[in-house]
């Protein structure tokens, strides 16, 4: 909601905002909906990975292929449902995104979540 209403209230201009929120609801909620559900699934899979005595980059490997992988297709999924043209799943910047995603998560955000789980667990 701030970010809706904080530039109507300093510039007087939010309606282009508002219009993409209201547009996109649908995609918007999909895509929140389906992060929340990767990050927990990778999580989990990340911990028995550190329980199981795997290695941090091993693990964030993991962690980071499952999420982004799973969030990607969701991605396409939506985009197709919403513009009717399925074909666009087997586009180059799709596929693209993902492998560039997924290095740079496996080498930041991922190897951060696989140390704090092996931390607070103590593994």
């Amino acid at each position: 909601m701030a970010t809706i209403l904080i530039p109507v209230l300093y510039m007087g201009k939010g309606l282009s905002s508002m219009s993409v929120v209201f547009g996109s609801g649908f995609e918007t909620i999909g895509l929140v909906v389906a992060f929340l559900i990767a990050l927990w699934i990778g999580a989990k899979l990340a911990f028995l990975n550190i329980k199981n005595g795997k290695s941090l980059i091993s693990t964030s490997i993991k962690y980071s292929t499952l999420v982004n992988l799973m969030i990607w297709i969701i991605f396409c999924l939506i985009v197709g449902r919403s513009t009717g043209n399925y074909y666009f799943l087997f586009t180059l910047p799709a596929i693209t995104a993902l492998f560039v995603s997924t290095t740079i998560t496996t080498f930041t955000i991922g190897l951060l979540i696989s140390y704090l789980i092996k931390k607070i667990n103590n593994l």
